[in-house]
């Protein structure tokens, strides 16, 4: 029986939070560590943001994409308190795991938000890495995490006003269909599941639009995509697969560039196992996006547009990736590695290793937790 307990505090989304999850019960299934689950229906609201100048603002809003966990080591009687904030934006931080966490550990990290936020906080704020949205069938307590995921929601979103039934009846409705999607999440075994073959020739970008098409960052978003994936198309015409998933936005504004690669989880992880060359396009306000840590799984010659989110270990240029800074380099790193045999293996080869030690939820949270105790879980 390991001497080392986590708790989790039933989180307010399951997406995000499925990666941590699935690190945490994998190590218990390994007998290196225990989990408990603890039903929590706090609001966590309250949120730290930055102005134009730089200064810290104090503002009252929900912070729904970080979650809570308590590190205890029977052995010493230490208990730790630690947050995991897998918001998308560098420029916002929960109040909550600042003010009442011990360590709080940040998906998207840049030192420029990190480094006034730590000045106050006892530099408690270090980087997450990269995440993806994955589940583990050795998690146990789901029933536990689902009502806590529900009615601390509906608990976010009680306020007494005349319109207190119907903003409770939209929450209950969107938080259950969140829930029923989040069984979909895909298995951490075909993350696992890898052979290595002959790298095809295959060119592969499919993405997505987001709602909201007159913010200024989502609408850069659409353009630069749409762009990338025309000039692909017109490029590379019997090579390039993928397009945008269709959705009202997608279809309204870039009808004509509609994916012709299936879009069910599943069967999209199956096209990018087959494909060889794969394209990635930053997340919302710069995130890592999900699709970077799907593509290292499955050792894909990546050709990217540069992280702005800080890594535990960065991937470096011309060993796990290769980095394009505008459409010319973006064709001609991709005729580059089509030509360059031994390259393009390097590249597969060193984006696989750089998931099984860096990304993969078990490797990660394993970090995360060693760092914490300052020793190796045994």
């Amino acid at each position: 029986m390991s001497k080392i307990t986590v708790i989790i505090h039933t989180p307010q989304e399951l997406n995000h939070s499925s990666y941590v999850q699935t690190g945490l019960f994998e190590l218990a299934h390994a007998g290196l560590i225990n989990v408990k689950v603890k039903l929590s229906l706090k609001k966590n609201s309250g949120t730290f943001s930055f102005d134009t100048k730089g200064n810290v603002l104090d503002e009252n809003r929900p912070f729904p994409k970080a979650s809570y966990y308590m590190l205890i080591d029977s052995t010493s009687n230490k208990k730790i308190s630690f947050a995991t904030d897998l918001y998308d934006s560098a420029v916002k931080f929960s109040k909550t795991g600042l003010e009442h966490c011990d360590f709080y550990f940040k998906r998207n990290f840049e030192s420029f938000s990190v480094n006034i936020i730590n000045k106050r906080f006892n530099n408690k704020v270090l980087p997450l890495g990269l995440t993806f949205r994955v589940q583990t069938s050795l998690l146990t307590s789901k029933v536990v995490i689902d009502k806590g995921v529900l009615f601390s929601n509906l608990w976010m979103n009680f306020k007494l006003d005349r319109f207190v039934f119907q903003r409770l009846k939209s929450c209950y409705d969107k938080t259950i269909k969140h829930i029923y999607d989040s069984k979909y999440n895909r298995d951490i075994k075909r993350f696992e599941a890898y052979e290595k073959e002959q790298i095809s020739n295959v060119i592969l970008f499919q993405t997505r639009t987001f709602l909201h098409e007159k913010d200024l960052d989502v609408k850069q978003i659409h353009q630069q995509r749409y762009r990338i994936i025309k000039l692909l198309r017109k490029e590379f015409p019997n090579r390039f697969l993928g397009g945008f998933v269709p959705s009202k936005i997608s279809e309204e504004l870039y009808g004509d560039a509609l994916t012709n690669v299936p879009t069910a989880p599943e069967a999209y992880l199956d096209a990018v196992k087959k494909a060889g060359i794969v394209i990635y396009t930053r997340g919302l306000v710069n995130s890592p996006a999900w699709k970077m840590s799907e593509y290292l799984s499955q050792g894909k010659v990546i050709i990217a547009e540069p992280l702005t989110a800080e890594l535990p270990v960065p991937l470096t240029e011309g060993k796990e990736v290769l980095y394009f800074h505008n459409d010319k380099e973006l064709v001609e790193k991709i005729k580059l590695v089509s030509e360059d045999k031994a390259l393009a293996e390097k590249l597969s080869v060193n984006a696989r290793a750089y998931f099984e030690k860096h990304v993969h939820p078990v490797q990660n949270v394993k970090r995360i937790l060693e760092l914490m105790l300052n020793k190796p879980l045994d």
